[in-house]
């Protein structure tokens, strides 16, 4: 009776905080649908048109040639002859023409103001080199006598780019070893956000217990006898059902809400019992975690100072704001320290590739683990914090 009416209290002070609140399903969900949307055009593979300039110091029809297959890479993207704007800058030499069937051959010169980012820059320089292919390609067959130059332009680079092209066959590979289609870009994405706005719980847990040690009450839960089990479980269970409930959500929005931005829905394949496995362990994870920063802080401030400090840090080393597959190898090695990057490979196994309750369970294991390492030390402090709490506000 006592420890359900600790969580009745918890639950009723929760629902009187409307930034506790904000912080645990507006803010996340606001954030995930942002950032999906945000990086939709990244994720579906439409990246965004370039405007760039294409300088050519003596016209020909190599450089004709040259221009329309880098048009055709470029797909709607501006190719401007002049612009005062600092935009990429793609320069042919006067002997371009007469120069392309040399062995090495020098390709045109790139220039890059100092604010292109570095994909703008790698798109480019794939796009000039397949370009430059493409037409070396058409000025040697037809010094071979292969293409007739006397064909429209048009005619002579479809053949070309003919014989550059290839359709390539990309599948997926699931957790079982099979091949299927590939992912859609809700199922890269949604899940890294969820996990990101799941670990926020630890910031009502760590405010609430300052305001009640500084206030007061937990002396008054001590000189009432309650055991410090009870104590411990009236801040846990809450913020575990909240979480499970964050869990659901989130999901829930991938699934309907996603759609109605113009993006892919979410697909959840797989079993029910495999993602409330990820589910719970994920929760046990970060409210043990919320446990320990409670015990550890000193003041409000210093909970929230030092729960979205270590929330940001584990997002950052464990593969939320920046993929692992671009991090140096020392980064990669270091992100399988953070627990976001266990319950994300979680997460990509089941979403994916289709994985099952056996395929995610290395992963679950090393949360729950987590999980017991930081409850304990949490239970630890707390229990020290509680027994030396006294009648005053100054610690």
């Amino acid at each position: 009776m006592r420890l359900q009416a600790l969580m009745r209290k918890e639950c009723r002070l929760l629902l009187r905080d409307y930034h506790a609140l904000a912080v645990l399903f507006l803010m996340p969900a606001l954030f995930l649908l942002l950032m999906a949307f945000a990086m939709s055009g990244l994720n579906q593979e439409r990246l965004p048109p370039l405007r760039l300039v294409l300088h050519a110091t003596q016209d020909s029809d190599s450089s004709r040639v040259f221009e329309a297959a880098l048009q055709a890479q470029l797909a709607d993207s501006q190719l401007l002859a002049e612009s005062s704007e600092a935009l990429p800058r793609v320069t042919l030499a006067s002997d371009f023409a007469s120069t392309l069937l040399d062995s090495p051959h020098h390709g045109p010169r790139l220039s890059f103001a100092a604010q292109t980012d570095s994909l703008t820059r790698q798109r480019l320089r794939g796009a000039v080199s397949i370009a430059l292919a493409q037409t070396r390609l058409l000025a040697y067959l037809e010094d071979s006598g292969v293409v007739e130059s006397s064909l429209p332009l048009e005619q002579r680079l479809a053949l070309a780019q003919q014989r550059t092209e290839s359709q390539l066959d990309e599948q997926q590979l699931l957790a079982s070893g099979d091949l299927s289609g590939r992912a859609n870009a809700s199922q890269l994405s949604v899940p890294a956000w969820l996990i990101f706005g799941m670990f926020f719980v630890m910031l009502p847990m760590a405010g609430g217990f300052q305001r009640e040690q500084q206030s007061g009450t937990l002396l008054r839960f001590r000189a009432m006898g309650l055991s410090l089990a009870n104590l411990v479980l009236s801040k846990l269970l809450p913020y575990l059902a909240i979480n499970l409930l964050q869990f659901a959500l989130l999901l829930a929005l991938g699934v309907f809400a996603l759609p109605a931005l113009g993006l892919p829905a979410l697909s959840l394949p797989g079993s029910a019992a495999a993602y409330l496995f990820l589910a719970v362990s994920l929760s046990l994870a970060t409210c043990s975690l919320g446990l320990l920063l409670a015990a550890v802080a000193r003041s409000s401030e210093q909970a929230l100072l030092l729960g979205g400090g270590v929330n940001i840090i584990l997002a950052a080393i464990g593969g939320i704001m920046v993929p692992k597959s671009v991090m140096p190898e020392a980064m990669r090695q270091l992100a399988e320290l953070s627990p976001m990057s266990w319950a994300l490979d979680a997460f990509l196994t089941l979403l994916v590739g289709h994985g099952s309750l056996a395929d995610i369970a290395p992963y679950c294991a090393r949360l729950l683990l987590f999980a017991a390492l930081m409850g304990a030390g949490g239970l630890l402090l707390f229990t020290r914090r509680v027994q030396q709490t006294q009648w005053t506000t100054h610690y």
